[in-house]
């Protein structure tokens, strides 16, 4: 099998970045609903707790579905980088850019979750959801 060319690797990162930031706006979009499940839920007078369950399910997998992609999205990019230093340790020119992303996101262990801050964002949201589902209404 012939090695790709750097153009190559980044003429497929291009179409792919973007097929990721359509599924991040379906996540947008997810996350957008369950918060709106969990205010109708919480303003509902006749919410019961199969209602509030199946808010939480929906939350739940909300939250999830963000980080599935966010961690599928930090293991794209590291295996992108990681064929670039492959790349230029076999002795082929990388480009200044392809030098810097390799740099910044290369890496020997294995990817198993997204950035931190993503993280924090999912739990952030996560909370934001149970609370408006599961917290007491003020009188």
């Amino acid at each position: 099998m012939e090695q790709l060319t750097e153009y190559q690797v980044w003429t497929m990162f291009g179409p792919n970045s973007i097929a990721f930031a359509l599924r991040s706006i379906v996540t947008i979009l997810f996350i957008w609903l369950a918060l709106r499940i969990a205010a109708n839920i919480r303003a509902s007078d006749e919410a019961n707790v199969v209602m509030k369950l199946l808010g939480t399910g929906f939350g739940f997998i909300s939250v999830a579905h963000a980080f599935y992609w966010q961690t599928a999205y930090t293991l794209y990019r590291a295996n992108t980088a990681n064929y670039l230093v492959e790349l230029q340790a076999g002795g082929t020119q990388v480009s200044a850019g392809g030098t810097q992303f390799a740099s910044s996101f290369a890496t020997t262990d294995p990817v198993t979750s997204p950035a931190a801050i993503m993280i924090a964002f999912d739990v952030i949201v996560l909370l934001m959801i149970l609370g408006q589902i599961w917290s007491h209404k003020k009188a």
